[in-house]
C-alpha cells in the first residue's frame, strides 16, 4: 500500500491544484496536512485570521469528500517528519515556494525526510503562466513590465486550470486530525483591532470571482470592480481560474488580466534574482542615502503623519488588511521620498499588515518605489494635499477610517 502527504501552504484550495492530483494518482492512503508554523511571526491579524478561516473551509470541502484535513501547529519539518514516519508515506507533495523564508522551510522539510529514505516532491500553482511555455528561461526574464507583457501577452496561452480530483484516497486511520488553533494560542502577534471585510476559503473566493463575496458593509474602499487579491494571495483561488473567468470586453477585466500578468512578472524577478530582492541596495546595488529617524516611521506606520489621506489609509490598511493599488503607491512614496527612510521599513509592514501579502508581489514593488529595482522609475515628489483633494473630493474616505482608529 503506498501512502502520500499533501502538505497545503498557499495553495488552500481544491481545484488547480498539482501536488493533490498527482498525490491522489500515486496513493491508496493521503494524508492532507496543513502546519501553522509557530516561527512566522511577521503576520498581522487580519491575514491570520482569513487564513484560518481558510484553513477550517478546506477541512469542510475535504470532509465532504470523505476525507479529513490534517492541522498541526509546530515546525513544518519536525511535524511532517513524524507524521511521514508514523504512516510509512513514502512521498511528501507540495507548491514550491521561492523566496528565502519560504525556500528555509521547504529545505528543512527536505533534508529531514531524506533521513529517513522519503522525499519531497514538488508542484506549481502560484503563477499564471507556466514557465516551461514561456518563450525565455527565467535567468532571461525581462527586468521591464513593458517589455515582459509584451513577450507573454496575447503570446503565451493561458492553460485550464486542473479540475478538483472526482476522489481522494482515505486518509490513513487512527490519525488525530488536530484542531485548528484559535489566534490566541498561537505565537502571532494579535492585538490590534481589526475590521473583517474578507471571509477565507475557496468558496468565498469563488464568491468573490461572481461578486457576491461579502465586503466591510458600508466602508469606503477607494475601489473599483472586484477584490480577488486577498484569496489568489492566500492560493483560494488559481490565478488560472480567475484569468478564464474575465474577458477583455470589460474596463475590469482588463485591470484583472493585467494585475495577473504583472503578479507573474514580480514573482520572476523573485526566482531571477533571489535573496537581492530584500537588499537595501535592490539588484542595482546602487546605495542609498537614508535616515535613521524611528520616530518618523513609527508615525507613518501608526497614522499620525501630517497627511490627513495618508492616515486614514493605514487605519485601513492596520484595521483590515487590504488597501488599493493607489495608496499603497502614495503612502510608499512618502516613506522613500519625504520621510528618506529605508524602504525595506515600510515593506517589512506591508508584510506584516497586508491580508494579501505576497512576497514577490510585496518586495519587488517596494524595491522598485525606493529605485533600485528591476523595472524602477523615478517618481516625483507629490503634492499631498493637492492629491487629497483629487482623489478624496468629498473626504468620504478619509473621515470614516480615520474615525475607526478612535475606539483602538
Amino acid at each position: 500500500m503506498e501512502n502520500t502527504i499533501v502538505w497545503f501552504r498557499q495553495d488552500l484550495r481544491l481545484e488547480d491544484n498539482e501536488a493533490l492530483i498527482e498525490a491522489t494518482r500515486n496513493a491508496d492512503q493521503t494524508l492532507m496536512l496543513y502546519v501553522f508554523d509557530e516561527r512566522s511571526t511577521r503576520i498581522g491579524p487580519p491575514r491570520l485570521h482569513f487564513l484560518t478561516e481558510s484553513v477550517l473551509a478546506l477541512r469542510k470541502q475535504l470532509r465532504a469528500l470523505g476525507t479529513e484535513l490534517i492541522v498541526r501547529a509546530g515546525k513544518p519539518e519536525e511535524v511532517i517528519y513524524a507524521l511521514a514516519v508514523e504512516t510509512k508515506s513514502r512521498w511528501v507533495y507540495c507548491n514550491r515556494e521561492r523566496t528565502h523564508d519560504e525556500v528555509y522551510v521547504q529545505d528543512r522539510v527536505e533534508q529531514k525526510l531524506w533521513t529517513i529514505g522519503r522525499e519531497l516532491r514538488y508542484s506549481r500553482g502560484k503563477m499564471l503562466y507556466h514557465t516551461a511555455d514561456l518563450p525565455f528561461p527565467v535567468t532571461h526574464c525581462p527586468d521591464t513590465f513593458a517589455h515582459f507583457k509584451k513577450e507573454v501577452e496575447h503570446v503565451v496561452p493561458v492553460r485550464e486550470p486542473l479540475p478538483v480530483p472526482d476522489s481522494i484516497p482515505p486518509s490513513p486511520p487512527d490519525i488525530d486530525p488536530g484542531e485548528i488553533p484559535e489566534l490566541s494560542h498561537l505565537t502571532f502577534s494579535a492585538t490590534r483591532k481589526r475590521i473583517t471585510c474578507f471571509e477565507g476559503g475557496e468558496a468565498a473566493g469563488h464568491k468573490a470571482l461572481t461578486g457576491d463575496a461579502l465586503l466591510c458593509e458600508k466602508a469606503p474602499m477607494m475601489e473599483e470592480g472586484r477584490i480577488l487579491s486577498p484569496w489568489i494571495s492566500m492560493g483560494c483561488l488559481s490565478p488560472k481560474r480567475v484569468y478564464h473567468s474575465f474577458d477583455t470586453d470589460s474596463e475590469s477585466g482588463i485591470r484583472i488580466h493585467q494585475n495577473l500578468i504583472m503578479r507573474d512578472f514580480l514573482r520572476l524577478m523573485g526566482k531571477k534574482y533571489g535573496d537581492r530582492i530584500f537588499y537595501r541596495a535592490g539588484i542595482s546595488g546602487r546605495p542609498l542615502e537614508i535616515k535613521k529617524d524611528m520616530q518618523a516611521f513609527e508615525s507613518w506606520k501608526n497614522g499620525t503623519t501630517p497627511v490627513p489621506l495618508l492616515n486614514a489609509a493605514m487605519h485601513q490598511l492596520n484595521g483590515t488588511g487590504w488597501i488599493p493599488d493607489v495608496l499603497r503607491k502614495i503612502l510608499a512614496g512618502y516613506l522613500i521620498k519625504v520621510l528618506q527612510l529605508d524602504w525595506r521599513l515600510g515593506a517589512s509592514h506591508f508584510e506584516y499588515a497586508l491580508v494579501d501579502y505576497d512576497p514577490c508581489s510585496n518586495w519587488v514593488s517596494w524595491m522598485n518605489h525606493a529605485g533600485v529595482g528591476p523595472d524602477s522609475r523615478e517618481d516625483r515628489t507629490l503634492h499631498y494635499d493637492q492629491l487629497w483633494k483629487k482623489i478624496d473630493p468629498e473626504e468620504t474616505y478619509t473621515q470614516f477610517w480615520l474615525a475607526q482608529i478612535q475606539s483602538v
